[in-house]
C-alpha cells in the first residue's frame, strides 16, 4: 500500500491538468486513482474491480464486447502493442488524438483518462470524469484513408 505524506492536488499530462479532490496524508493515492477509472469504466457500461485495473487487462462492456483497457499514464505497453501490430504511424497518430482531445476538452479537475481498445486496435474510447462527475467519452476509430484515428464525443 502506497501512502503519501503530502497533499496532490494535480497532475500535469501532456499540457493537460488533471485533478481529483486534494488527498490527505492518510489517503492510499493508488486507491483513489483506482475509484476514479472504476468510475470512468462504469460510464462505458463496464463494471471493474479494482483488480481488474491492470494495463492491457481485457475488459468486457454490458454489450459483451471486449477492450484493451489501459490508463492513461501507464498507456506503454498499449503503445508498443499497436507499434508492433500495427505500424509506428498508426501509434503516433493514436498519440496525436489523445493529445487533441486533452488540449481542447481537459480541464482543472478531471480525473486521468482510461483508453480502451478493440483487439484489432481499430477504435475504441478515451475517457474522464470531471470533477463534478460527468463522464467524458472520446469514441476513437482508425481512419484507414487518411491514416489518422477520428474522434466524436459521445452525448
Amino acid at each position: 500500500m502506497k501512502k503519501r505524506s503530502i497533499a496532490i492536488s494535480c497532475l500535469v499530462l501532456a499540457g493537460a491538468i488533471f485533478a481529483g479532490s486534494s488527498l490527505y496524508a492518510s489517503e492510499d493515492v493508488e486507491q483513489y486513482e483506482k475509484g476514479n477509472q472504476m468510475k470512468t469504466l462504469n460510464s462505458l457500461g463496464i463494471e471493474a474491480k479494482s483488480d481488474d485495473l491492470v494495463a492491457m487487462k481485457t475488459l468486457t462492456d454490458e454489450n459483451g464486447k471486449e477492450w484493451i483497457y489501459n490508463e492513461f499514464t501507464k498507456r506503454a505497453p498499449l503503445m508498443d502493442k499497436i507499434e508492433n501490430e500495427r505500424s509506428v504511424d498508426v501509434k503516433d497518430a493514436f498519440i496525436e488524438v489523445q493529445d487533441e482531445i486533452m488540449q481542447k476538452h481537459a480541464k482543472v479537475g478531471d480525473t486521468i483518462p482510461v483508453i480502451l481498445l478493440d483487439e484489432e486496435l481499430k477504435e475504441g474510447s478515451f475517457s474522464f470524469n470531471r470533477e463534478d462527475g460527468e463522464a467524458l467519452i472520446f469514441k476513437l476509430k482508425y481512419n484507414e484513408k487518411n491514416g489518422k484515428w477520428d474522434y466524436e464525443q459521445e452525448k
